[in-house]
């Protein structure tokens, strides 16, 4: 694999520990995202941060809002110039063009279709009739009619993902775990191996990397598989 395809999830608290992992672990993973955990305690600063490090940036906000305030909020981003940005493609058809209308020239849009840590039974839970699969797909076509360069799944729907979009379409999946490590809070995950042979571009991964006692160990073990 190509550390272009490895995503590190920095869901740490501070400015400091995230750059600490960007600066260690910059020559084994492609880019770092940037979530809520991240952002709310210490956004600027580490953005900041990281552009000073020259590293590619996953700005994972998953908005979800009326197409007017998502589209301000997607362009007050364009000033870190993201490489990706997330929206919750539940948030519907205009709300997609909205986002994708107002954000920076080269960053790519991802549609959040079914978070990984929802199973069938949470799924029917907040009225999702059509399941996770169901759920998926649908959410998907919108996306992709929406104008977005891609989604954000788990790699149990990589491979349908993968036949839906083609080839260029950037499918990430977090929920990526090593083999017999614990799930955490994913109800829906598989391997770096799995993910790859499904069809993910790139993955993502946080906690078995930041909590490992190797995290270089870990990682390398993954980018000695064959990539996508």
């Amino acid at each position: 694999m190509n550390p272009d395809q490895i995503i590190l999830a920095l869901d740490v608290d501070s400015a400091q520990e995230a750059i600490s992992w960007a600066s260690r672990l910059r020559s084994r993973v492609g880019t770092f995202k940037v979530g809520l955990q991240l952002y709310l305690s210490a956004g600027s600063e580490v953005l900041q941060a990281l552009q000073r490090l020259e590293v590619p940036v996953f700005l994972d906000l998953k908005f979800h809002d009326i197409p007017n305030t998502v589209a301000h909020a997607v362009a007050a981003t364009a000033r870190w110039k993201p490489r990706f940005l997330t929206v919750h493609a539940s948030g519907g058809k205009a709300m997609m063009e909205a986002a994708v209308g107002a954000a920076f020239r080269d960053t790519k849009v991802l549609g959040v279709t079914v978070l990984t840590s929802l199973d069938e039974k949470a799924i029917l839970e907040v009225g999702w009739a059509g399941g996770v699969s169901g759920s998926v797909r649908g959410l998907s076509r919108l996306a992709k009619a929406s104008g977005l360069a891609g989604v954000v799944c788990s790699p149990h729907e990589a491979r349908s993902e993968r036949s839906e979009w083609g080839a260029g379409a950037e499918i990430i999946t977090p929920g990526v775990r090593p083999p017999g490590a614990l799930g955490d809070d994913q109800a829906r995950s598989k391997t770096a191996e799995e993910a790859i042979r499904e069809g993910a571009s790139r993955m993502v991964l946080g906690r078995p990397v930041l909590k490992a006692s190797h995290p270089e160990a870990v990682l390398d073990q993954i980018l000695s598989l064959p990539g996508f």
